[in-house]
């Protein structure tokens, strides 16, 4: 834990996308299962968890190592990236929920006038569809996918080039997420953090390095977690 960053003015929120605002990682698995068993690949449970946090090109490139027979290393990134996320988009229809507190953070946050963004390794299409598919599009004007930039997490340039979005000074954000290597991204950023493991992670001791973890995850986050331990410069935006 950093004390600094707990006395710091909050100006800007940052929000991971999937387990962290939105209830989509068991939607993810089941999708990603049944598109790799499709290639050969058995996507068992203990892998699902390895590659949590994990942008697009990250992903392929494990499975690159650990499928080296694979067909679906014959496609490009792009292609592989395309056909995986229509196949999620398509499954997900239906089964994804917000996380109510969450979700009401960020509702409070925008009403308030703080700049907010997502910050995810999913790509662009899947963001958008996801915060449509949720009504959650106009909370989020800004959204950066790891796609967009030259590292994904867990180097911290999605939340760098938010925070260059937004205007806002990386040491003045604070960042919601649920997995390591998003922890460490924002870590590397400059930036605090509040963590939101799931509470059956098996590592859940590697979270004790944010400046705040919520035990039993984003489905146990309330704003008050926040509220209590940070001042948001509620006036920050519009001063700017």
């Amino acid at each position: 834990m950093n004390e600094d960053t707990q006395t710091r003015p909050v100006e800007t929120v940052l929000f991971d996308l999937d387990g962290t605002l939105v209830d989509s990682e068991p939607v993810y698995w089941e999708s990603d299962r049944a598109f790799l068993a499709g290639f050969g690949i058995d996507y068992h449970g203990e892998l699902n968890a390895a590659m949590v946090g994990r942008g697009s090109n990250e992903f392929f490139r494990e499975m690159e190592t650990r499928f080296p027979a694979s067909p679906l290393h014959s496609m490009s990134l792009a292609e592989r990236a395309r056909r995986k996320d229509a196949a999620y988009l398509e499954h997900a229809r239906g089964r994804l929920r917000s996380f109510p507190g969450v979700e009401a953070f960020a509702r409070e946050l925008w009403a308030w006038g703080i700049p907010v963004a997502i910050a995810s390794g999913s790509t662009p299409p899947v963001i958008d569809a996801t915060l449509d598919m949720l009504g959650l599009g106009d909370l989020f004007p800004v959204r950066v996918s790891g796609s967009e930039v030259p590292r994904g997490k867990p180097e911290p340039d999605v939340f760098l080039e938010a925070a260059r979005r937004l205007g806002t000074p990386p040491a003045a954000c604070l960042v919601l997420e649920d997995s390591e290597p998003g922890l460490m991204a924002a870590r590397a950023a400059g930036m605090a953090c509040v963590a939101l493991p799931h509470p059956g992670h098996p590592r859940l001791g590697v979270f004790s390095h944010a400046d705040l973890v919520v035990r039993g995850g984003a489905a146990a986050f309330k704003p008050e977690h926040v509220f209590e331990r940070w001042v948001l410069a509620v006036g920050a935006a519009a001063r700017s």
